[in-house]
């Protein structure tokens, strides 16, 4: 949607009232819409009444010149073949001063006009009122004698008392008509304001919450030209577009970071910050045995196509044992288990997870023995304890992990581990929460002393397989 925009100083202070759209808004268009469609139904009710009016008077005047003129006719055959044209005119002249016709005239077959009386309608300046104008054909009636028609009468009936009543009808059909419109126009005004009221806010409300262009924005002058509906479609399209966007970075986030970080992210966007918690949990570390020999055999797309053929599954197998991958490094996968949300068996289950990943590998490498290809040998190192869970990093560039002695241990254990191997410590195993669930199910031999790079005191390692009797 397009808007004015303004940077800096007061004019920024004054954008919303620069940001006035330029449009005819929509309750006027409502208005007019009504106005319009009240005009049209009053015209066609008054063309309707007056052709009614009309036509009910013009039978009125046709009925009344029949029963005046009828007579006439009657009795001027004989005059008209006496050609007694002066008790002709006496006769029609009688009509015209009883003021029941305005004109009237004897005319014979052979000689044309005999007789008149009176003046045409129209002639003597006088007003007429539509549709009973002045000069509308006259009455005829013919004039027999022995049914053999020797002339006709013709008269222009009075249609005075007609006018009158029609342009009262008119008049009074004006003021119902102007009244009738205004009333409308208030309650058009009226309806509109309380319709399009939401929609006036949920526009203003739109316009303000825009965010404003880029600092370097080239054109700070773009003007609103559409009404309230078109800028709240813009804004569901909008809408709509920020939620599948929205659901994209959510499947992406899900992609880069474990499923209970992204949840816990998503969650509580309004407190995304630097910092962390103390918790307790257990740390994994899986890399390759002779990585640096590996790498130096292969083109940098067979390594990454074979790491990506090893990490995959791996990651699936981690997120199983309900534990969060935290990062690759190079060869090395770092899982976590317990940190992101609390898990009271962590020990068991980074355990079950490590000898889990191992499987893991043992069978992608038949695979690609069965391919001819190179084996590639992991080795696992795990450690439990307290650590720091939380955003680490810049505030402009942060990553949930872990952090402290207990994950420098287990990358420490690590290195020590033998190709295909899992190793850990002798109090991680003799920890309380591992005693109840150890028995019967691994294997525990003793890996020596060691002296960890970083650490003063030596460590004592165990190396741990699952019995027989689980595999």
């Amino acid at each position: 949607m397009r808007r004015l925009f303004t940077r800096g100083g007061p004019s920024a202070r004054r954008r919303n009232t620069d940001l006035a759209p330029r449009y005819l808004p929509i309750a006027w268009k409502i208005v007019a819409v009504i106005a319009g469609l009240t005009l049209s139904g009053i015209g066609v009710l008054a063309w309707v009444i007056l052709s009614q009016v009309s036509t009910v008077l013009d039978n009125q005047i046709q009925a009344q010149a029949e029963l005046t003129v009828a007579p006439v006719a009657r009795t001027s055959g004989e005059l008209i073949l006496a050609e007694d044209h002066l008790t002709l005119e006496t006769l029609l002249n009688s009509l015209v001063e009883d003021g029941r016709v305005e004109y009237i005239a004897a005319y014979a077959i052979d000689r044309g006009r005999v007789a008149v009386a009176g003046s045409i309608p129209g002639d003597n300046g006088a007003d007429s009122v539509w549709p009973l104008s002045a000069g509308s054909e006259p009455y005829r009636r013919e004039v027999r004698f022995q049914d053999v028609q020797v002339g006709y009468i013709e008269a222009h009936i009075d249609a005075t008392p007609m006018q009158e009543l029609i342009r009262n009808t008119v008049n009074a059909g004006i003021i119902t008509a102007t009244v009738v419109f205004l009333l409308s126009l208030v309650l058009a005004i009226d309806i509109s304001r309380r319709l399009v009221r939401p929609l006036e806010h949920l526009a203003q409300t739109m316009r303000e919450r825009l965010p404003p262009p880029p600092e370097d924005h080239d054109d700070p002058r773009v003007v609103v030209r559409r009404d309230e509906i078109s800028q709240l479609t813009d804004a569901f399209n909008t809408m709509a577009q920020d939620l599948l966007r929205k659901d994209q970075v959510e499947a992406a986030l899900r992609r880069y970071v474990s499923t209970g970080v992204a949840e816990d992210i998503l969650e509580n966007l309004d407190r995304v910050e630097l910092g962390g918690r103390a918790v307790e949990g257990s740390v994994l570390f899986a890399d390759i045995t002779g990585y640096t020999a590996l790498s130096q055999q292969c083109t940098p797309e067979e390594l990454g196509s074979m790491l990506n053929e090893f990490f995959g599954p791996m990651a699936e197998c981690i997120a199983a044992h309900g534990g969060t991958v935290d990062k690759y490094m190079g060869d090395c996968t770092m899982a976590v288990f317990g940190a992101a949300r609390p898990d009271p068996d962590h020990r068991i289950s980074a355990l079950c997870t490590g000898l889990a990943l191992l499987d893991t590998v043992a069978r992608i490498n038949a695979d690609r023995a069965a391919r001819g290809e190179r084996r590639v040998e992991f080795r696992v190192g795990l450690y439990a304890g307290e650590m720091l869970a939380g955003n680490m990093g810049a505030r402009d560039r942060m990553q949930f992990t872990v952090v402290g002695e207990t994950v420098n241990l287990a990358a420490r254990l690590v290195t020590v581990a033998p190709p295909g191997g899992l190793v850990t410590t002798r109090d991680f195993m003799e920890h309380p929460q591992m005693v109840g669930h150890k028995t019967g199910r691994f294997v525990e031999e003793d890996f020596g002393q060691h002296r960890l790079h970083g650490l003063r005191d030596p460590v004592d390692v165990v190396r741990v397989s699952p019995s027989q009797a689980v595999s």
